[in-house]
C-alpha cells in the first residue's frame, strides 16, 4: 500500500472519529438537557416544522390567490412591527409572568394568526393577521435565548446547548419545507391549486397552535408579586449593558434589512424566474435547511479556532460569492447549490451570535439585551420586506445585489464593534439571579 494511500486512509479514519465524537457530544447534550430545556426544544421543533411549510407555500399562495407580491412584504412587515413592539416592552415582564405563560401565549398567537389567514379573507386582513404572528415571534425572540441560557450550563456547555437548539430548528425546518412542497400536489388532485395551498397553510397553523402544549409542563420558581410596570421601570433603570446592546444591534440591523429584501421572496424567485414546481421549491428550501444544520455542527470548532466574533465575520463574508451567484447563474443546478452554500455559511454562526448576546451579561440584563437586539432586527426586517415586496414586483434579481452589499457592511461592522467585547461574567452579576443564567438571513 503506497504512503499516499495510507495517508488518505488515515485522514478518513480521523474524519470518522471526529464525526463520531461530535455526534456523541451533541447527543449527550440533548440527553443531559434539563426537562425544561427538552420541553422548550419540543415546542421549537413543532414551530419550525410549521415555519418550513409557511416558507415554502405562503408567498405562492398569495400570488396564486391573485394578490400582489407587495402583500407578502407587508405581512412580513406587520409581523416584524408587532415583534419589535413585543421585544421592546416584554422582556423585563418575565419576572412577573414567567417564561411558561409567555411561551404558551406565543404558540397560541402563532397558530391563531396563521389559521386566520387561511379563511379566504381580504389582503388587508391577511396583513393585519401578520401582527398576531409577530406577537408570537416577538415573545420567542425576547425570551427564548434567555430561557435556554437559564436552563443550561455555562461556558462551552452553553455553546453546545445553543448549537443543539439551532440544529433542531433547522432540521425541523427541513421537514416542514418538504411537507410544504409535497402536500399541495395530492391535494390539487381533488381541489384547485389555491385551495391546496390554503389547506397546506392550515396544517402549519394547527402545528403552531399545538406548540403551546409542551411548554405548559415547564416548571418555574414562584414569581414576585409586583406590578409589571414597576418591574419594567426597575429593569430599565438598572440596565447596565447599553454598550453591549448597541454593538450587537447595529450590525444585526444592517443584515436584517438586507435579509428582508430577498428572503420572503425566494419561493417566488424560483417559481416565476426559473419555473420551478412547488415540490422542487420544497426540496430546495428543505435541503438548504439541512445543509445549515450540518454546517452548524462545526460552529463550536470554528469558535474555538477563530473566536466567537471571528467565526461570525468569516462565515458571513464567505457567503457573499454564493449570494451573488443566485441572480447571475443561468441554471437551476447552479442556483440550487448557491442557495444551499449561502444559507449554510450565513446562518451557521447564529448560535455564536446568541452566545455573544448573553455571555458576560448580568442575569437580569439578558432578557433586555436579547429582546432589544431583536427590536433592531425586526424594525430593519420591516423596512427591508416592505421595500423588497415592491422591488419583487419589478425584478426578482436586483435585491440580491443590494443585499450582498449590506451583508458585507454588516460583517465589517461586526468585527469593528464586537471584537473587544468582554465575555467573562462579572462576579457581581452572579448574585443577581437565584440560578445561573431566532431562517436568520
Amino acid at each position: 500500500m503506497s504512503g499516499l494511500h495510507l495517508t488518505e486512509v488515515g485522514l478518513i479514519e480521523r474524519a470518522k472519529g471526529l464525526v463520531r465524537r461530535g455526534a456523541g457530544a451533541y447527543l449527550r447534550t440533548l440527553r443531559e438537557a434539563t426537562p425544561n430545556a427538552r420541553r422548550y426544544f419540543t415546542a421549537v421543533v413543532m414551530q419550525n416544522v410549521a415555519a418550513g411549510i409557511l416558507g415554502t407555500v405562503f408567498a405562492l399562495y398569495v400570488k396564486e390567490a391573485g394578490m400582489s407580491t407587495a402583500v407578502v412584504g407587508d405581512v412580513e412587515g406587520a409581523l416584524a412591527l408587532a415583534a419589535a413592539v413585543v421585544c421592546l416592552l416584554l422582556p423585563p415582564l418575565v419576572e412577573v409572568v414567567g417564561y411558561r405563560w409567555m411561551l404558551v401565549i406565543a404558540g397560541i398567537a402563532f397558530g391563531a394568526s396563521r389559521l386566520g389567514q387561511t379563511l379566504g379573507v381580504a389582503p388587508s386582513v391577511i396583513i393585519a393577521l401578520g401582527l398576531g404572528y409577530g406577537v408570537g415571534d416577538g415573545i420567542m425572540r425576547s425570551v427564548g435565548v434567555a430561557f435556554l441560557s437559564e436552563s443550561g450550563p455555562a461556558g462551552r456547555g452553553r455553546t453546545m446547548l445553543f448549537t443543539v437548539d439551532f440544529v433542531l430548528r433547522i432540521a425541523a425546518g427541513f421537514v416542514g419545507a418538504l411537507v410544504g412542497g409535497l402536500l399541495p400536489a395530492p391535494l390539487s388532485t381533488v381541489m384547485p391549486e389555491v385551495a391546496a395551498l390554503r389547506w397546506t397553510l392550515a396544517v402549519a397553523g394547527v402545528l403552531l397552535l399545538a406548540s403551546s402544549l409542551p411548554v405548559l409542563g415547564i416548571s418555574e420558581k414562584p414569581r414576585a408579586r409586583r406590578s409589571a410596570w414597576t418591574v419594567y421601570a426597575d429593569s430599565v433603570r438598572g440596565f447596565r449593558s447599553w454598550n453591549r446592546l448597541a454593538r450587537l444591534a447595529v450590525p444585526e440591523g444592517v443584515i436584517a434589512f438586507g435579509a428582508g429584501l430577498i428572503i420572503p421572496f425566494v419561493p417566488l424567485f424560483l417559481r416565476v424566474h426559473l419555473g420551478v414546481s412547488v415540490a422542487q421549491i420544497g426540496f430546495i428550501l428543505g435541503a438548504s435547511s439541512l445543509f445549515m444544520a450540518v454546517a452548524t455542527l462545526a460552529t463550536p470548532l470554528l469558535a474555538r479556532r477563530f473566536g466567537l466574533v471571528g467565526t461570525v465575520v468569516i462565515t458571513e463574508l464567505a457567503s457573499l460569492p454564493f449570494l451573488l451567484t443566485i441572480p447571475l447563474a443561468g441554471t437551476l443546478a447552479a442556483v440550487t447549490i448557491a442557495i444551499w452554500a449561502r444559507g449554510a455559511l450565513m446562518n451557521m454562526s447564529w448560535p455564536v451570535y446568541n452566545q455573544l448576546a448573553v455571555e458576560g451579561v448580568p442575569s437580569r440584563d439578558k432578557p433586555l439585551v436579547v429582546g432589544w437586539m431583536s427590536v433592531s432586527w425586526s424594525l430593519a426586517w420591516l423596512g427591508g420586506s416592505i421595500v423588497g415586496g415592491r422591488l419583487a414586483a419589478t425584478s426578482y434579481t436586483s435585491g440580491y445585489f443590494i443585499t450582498a452589499g449590506l451583508y458585507c457592511v454588516g460583517a465589517v461592522l461586526s468585527w469593528l464593534l464586537l471584537r473587544r467585547l468582554s465575555l467573562v461574567t462579572e462576579p457581581s452579576a452572579v448574585s443577581l439571579a437565584a440560578e445561573p443564567a431566532e431562517p436568520r438571513a
